[in-house]
């Protein structure tokens, strides 16, 4: 019996970890998996030792609020890897919480991989000699990444993205209307707000005042607000109250890849769904608020030009980014309605998405479980 040790703390993770663990278990029969991991990955046998839920936090001041929790939970978890005696620990992702564990279970003699680069060519740059002690190879999601590893002299290998693998270049917009019962005919804007309380908390509202606007100008509009959980929907439903009086929206819960695949323009805020609307072919405005705090250290230490995945793989301004302060209703309805008013624009963006989307298709979640195959020896 293989046992594998796998950290996985929000949903962009727990996609990247169920899809790897079908790949390992395609190779590999006899694998016992245990440690976080959310839904998806429960579903194919996980064994969590800690609830998914509870671990996922964002920003810096959010952190700091729920530090007691999170470190009682890592100390939790190392001595159950020990005691377990798993054979590979992947952490995907989550680098402050998953390097603390690769680099004291690497001392105990246990192999260690970590599963998407964390973003040492954005800030932080000096995490890269840590990352060298902790971690025995290290799974790029994007090209550029590894480039930049190789240089420093790290064991790292590209494997694309299996978001990349798992969605198809022909999207069938007709199908997923159908599924949500929405005409064909429809012009739709999908509002994705986020997938964590606090992003709920600062970017809810703005989103849908943006969406008003849009609708004020185009009666013909219809909107759906993608949220992955009935909790988050509550929350929103809590904030945006007497928005939602007089301003019919449909709020899906879950099926966000049906959304994106029916949708005319998407409004998202920064992170994985940026990708995901990238690989849908979608058109989309990119809007990120956080804590005044969180936000003014992330602005002095964060040394790239963009925050978008879309931007940051072709380098160069592709989709609107629009953050904090400028992030206010009016500037992203202009936005969002451009894309209507201009269909070239839409057209132009099609081709760039066509070709990151051939760059990152790589058989990702089977190129890595054989990585880590050979890095066992078997």
């Amino acid at each position: 019996m293989l046992i594998i040790g796998i950290v996985a703390l929000e949903p962009s993770a727990d996609i990247l970890g169920a899809s790897l663990m079908q790949a390992l278990l395609a190779i590999r029969q006899d694998i016992q998996f245990i440690g976080v991991g959310g839904p998806r990955m429960e579903a194919i046998g996980f064994n969590s030792l800690y609830p998914f839920s509870a671990l996922s936090h964002m920003g810096f001041v959010e952190v700091i609020k729920h530090l007691p929790k999170l470190l009682s939970a890592r100390r939790f978890l190392l001595s159950q890897f020990i005691q377990n005696n798993v054979d590979v620990f992947i952490g995907i992702d989550a680098p402050d919480f998953n390097l603390y564990l690769e680099e004291r279970l690497k001392n105990q003699s246990i192999k260690t991989v970590h599963y998407v680069s964390p973003s040492v060519w954005a800030w932080r740059s000096g995490r890269i000699h840590r990352i060298k002690r902790a971690v025995d190879l290290l799974f790029t999601l994007f090209p550029f990444e590894a480039q930049f590893y190789k240089k420093n002299a790290m064991k790292v290998q590209f494997v694309g993205h299996p978001l990349a693998d798992e969605i198809g270049f022909d999207i069938d917009i007709h199908a997923a209307r159908r599924t949500l019962n929405i005409d064909n005919d429809a012009k739709i804007i999908a509002l994705f707000p986020g997938s964590r309380s606090a992003e709920i908390n600062y970017m809810a509202r703005p989103f849908l005042e943006a969406a008003q606007r849009c609708y004020a100008e185009d009666a013909r509009l219809k909107f759906i607000v993608a949220l992955p959980n009935e909790a988050l929907k509550q929350q929103f439903l809590v904030q945006c109250e007497d928005l939602l009086a007089n301003f019919p929206v449909m709020i899906q819960l879950g099926d966000s890849h049906t959304v994106l695949a029916a949708a005319d323009v998407v409004l998202v805020k920064s992170g994985t769904v940026t990708l995901e609307a990238l690989l849908y072919k979608k058109p989309m405005v990119i809007a990120y608020r956080a804590s005044p705090i969180s936000f003014w250290i992330a602005r002095k230490i964060i040394n790239v030009n963009y925050i978008g995945l879309p931007n940051l793989l072709a380098d160069k301004p592709l989709v609107p980014e629009i953050l904090q302060e400028d992030a206010k209703p009016e500037v992203l309805a202009e936005a969002l309605l451009t894309y209507f008013k201009d269909p070239q624009k839409s057209a132009v963006l099609k081709e760039e998405y066509e070709r990151v989307h051939q760059q990152l298709r790589c058989n990702a979640s089977e190129t890595a479980a054989k990585g880590i195959f050979s890095l066992l020896g078997s």
